[in-house]
């Protein structure tokens, strides 16, 4: 039975824990097996976007015992300048091993004084030496005094027998002489290097626990910083009991370069990825997907909602839309509808689009937030692909060449991470035009947030698998195509001073 205290409880519920603290209940929904995968001695990289589930994902490590985890959440130092984020990082993590490394001895005990304080000693050591490295800044001179000792051969006069006769006099001298060298601190980091090896591998062999090293919202790094960070923690890790566990935005990211030599780290040779984005490919699935979400939460709370006599079929399969497949948009939106839900009327279509037009003002404070420096380049891609397909074409999908893309980079880096920042959904990712000419194509759906109304006029809102007038599938294969040569032009007439760093 559906009475307004029981969907009460479930608003609070999905409030209280749309963001991942230590205090959320709520528990990852592993349809795909990835805790499993997570869980095993391997180097991961987590790609998801926003709201995806990637920090509740990494949270289910904690549960396991067979291993220490060591969390350290990015955005705490995406201010913090490199390679400074290497050395707050790193202090970071001393300081949750310490608490593990202190317990492993009772204290006054004959192991605690041979084994457990020479280690604690070593890494409080470490966190001063790190201290110290902070107050330099990234290049500085340093002098250096060295002292040279040498022999100085003299003569000299001695009585022998009564007579005077000439000798030879030998003395020692001391030079001290001062040089100026120029110290690279991400030079000296990588130099000691082997240090910080042998730390963390004496603090697992202690504690009898692999490490596992949780790196949470790396997109927050710098993206030209990025390879360099991974870089060093990746060598930290070989051939060690230490394994880094990665949760980062995919095209916001780079994870490595290759200049004179490689440097970061290459999937999958390096790391295996997890990728935790439900697309609007399979759309079916993501629906039930969602449903499991809202059964999943019914059973957290203890009670028995029937959603279907809530929200219209229809209107459900908008919300799936609307959120693009990321759960957290999809709980937002449940709680922007809140209000509604229980009333004389099931949740409309119209309700749906209307709530995801109000929330696109807080999905644009997220992607400027998770855009950085590249948010006023994307703000233009975004705003011509809106003009082009919903305002004048009145359209809210498009297709893409998946040939002519490539022609095109900064366009195709452009809607890539227009994907990642929720504004644009991929649908299918080889897909033909409905007028058969022989390219390929993927198909986007542009976000409901970006629609003009709840019910606008002359609009085509097409979703996936829907069937045109002749019952064929894929109605948005007559979805219009984007004009890359036009696009292309209109971008270089802005005359933009930046571009988009290209990512694979």
């Amino acid at each position: 039975m559906n009475n307004k205290e029981d969907i009460a409880k479930i608003l609070r519920y999905i409030e209280e824990n749309m963001r991942v603290t230590e205090q959320t209940s709520i528990e990852y929904l592993d349809s795909q097996g990835n805790i499993d995968r997570l869980n095993i001695k391997q180097n991961h990289i987590i790609f998801g976007r926003r709201g995806s589930g990637k920090s509740l994902l990494l949270k289910s490590l904690r549960k396991n015992n067979n291993f220490s985890c060591i969390s350290v959440n990015m955005e705490d130092f995406k201010d913090i300048s490199f390679p400074n984020s290497i050395i707050q990082v790193q202090k970071a993590i001393i300081k949750q091993l310490l608490p593990a490394i202190t317990q492993v001895h009772k204290k006054l005990t004959l192991a605690y004084w041979k084994q457990t304080l020479p280690l604690i000693r070593k890494l409080k050591k470490q966190i001063k030496i790190l201290d110290d490295q902070l107050i330099h800044p990234d290049e500085y001179d340093k002098s250096i005094k060295e002292k040279k000792g040498g022999k100085v051969f003299g003569r000299g006069k001695s009585k022998a027998g009564g007579n005077e006769v000439e000798t030879g006099a030998e003395a020692t001298e001391e030079i001290e002489t001062t040089k100026q060298i120029k110290i690279d601190k991400l030079d000296d980091l990588k130099n000691k290097l082997t240090d910080v090896k042998e730390l963390f591998s004496e603090s697992a062999e202690l504690i009898d626990k692999d490490i596992y090293l949780i790196l949470d919202d790396f997109y927050f790094i710098k993206k030209d910083e990025q390879p360099y960070f991974l870089d060093f923690f990746h060598r930290v890790s070989k051939n060690t009991p230490l394994y880094l566990k990665v949760a980062t935005i995919k095209h916001r990211s780079k994870l490595y370069v290759q200049d004179d030599s490689y440097i970061g780290i290459e999937i999958p040779h390096d790391a295996q990825t997890l990728n935790l984005d439900y697309s609007l490919q399979d759309f079916n699935e993501l629906v039930i997907f969602m449903k499991n979400l809202l059964q999943h939460i019914n059973e957290k709370v203890g009670v028995e909602i029937d959603y279907n006599k809530l929200i219209t079929d229809n209107a459900f399969r908008f919300l799936c839309l609307a959120s693009g497949g990321v759960p957290r948009d999809f709980f937002s939106l449940i709680i922007s509808l809140g209000s509604l839900l229980g009333g004389e009327k099931a949740i409309s279509k119209p309700n749906v689009i209307e709530k995801a037009i109000e929330n696109v003002a807080n999905k644009m404070e997220s992607f400027k937030k998770d855009a950085a420096d590249e948010e006023v380049l994307l703000e233009h891609y975004l705003r011509i692909i809106k003009y082009d397909i919903i305002e004048n074409k009145k359209w809210n999908a498009f297709l893409l060449s998946n040939t002519e893309v490539q022609n095109h980079p900064q366009i195709h880096q452009a809607i890539k991470e227009l994907v990642d920042l929720r504004f644009l959904h991929l649908v299918n990712s080889n897909t033909s035009a409905s007028n058969s000419d022989g390219t390929r194509y993927s198909a986007y759906m542009l976000d409901i947030g970006l629609f003009p109304n709840s019910n606008p006029r002359g609009f085509q809102q097409v979703e996936p698998g829907q069937k045109d007038e002749h019952h064929r599938e894929d109605k948005i294969r007559s979805a219009p195509k984007l004009d890359l040569e036009s696009f292309s032009k209109r971008i270089d007439e802005l005359k933009l001073p930046l571009k988009l760093d290209v990512t694979d």
